[in-house]
């Protein structure tokens, strides 16, 4: 007796069956490390984004803690809190904007000037994340 074998008795894959797989297997994952590389390096951005956020944050919280206090002791206090800003008493911030402002009758700043109204701008050490506050007497 003669065998012969024919498609329909064989079982298992051929070996191109088996390379094509390989084939699409690996670009399938070299697109998922591609991907999956710049989440994981972009993810650190955004955690740096809220660090920064959060010191520029405190930077300011210490000048209004200073302000209540300057209101209270000193008988010029945007003037010394103005001097302050400048002198970098607060932290690491970079100074964008320290001077008086007034506004027109519907609440648009429309000078830089009087002695009523202190602006004050900071940024963290990147110039990224600005923070601004308005001190009144």
């Amino acid at each position: 007796m003669k065998a012969y074998f024919t498609g329909r008795d064989q079982k298992g894959f051929t070996l191109v069956e088996v390379i094509i797989t390989i084939l699409v297997a690996s670009i399938l994952g070299l697109i998922f490390i591609q991907f999956m590389g710049t989440s994981m390096t972009g993810s650190v951005e955004s955690v740096t984004r809220v660090q920064n956020a959060f010191t520029i944050e405190q930077v300011m919280e210490k000048m209004t803690a200073d302000y209540k206090k300057l209101v209270v002791e000193s008988s010029t206090p945007l003037a010394t809190l103005q001097l302050r800003v400048s002198n970098g008493n607060y932290g690491s911030y970079t100074v964008k904007y320290k001077d008086y402002i007034t506004f027109d009758g519907s609440g648009v700043q429309v000078s830089e000037s009087g002695d009523r109204i202190l602006k004050v701008t900071i940024a963290d050490v990147n110039g990224e994340q600005r923070l601004t506050a308005l001190f009144t007497k």
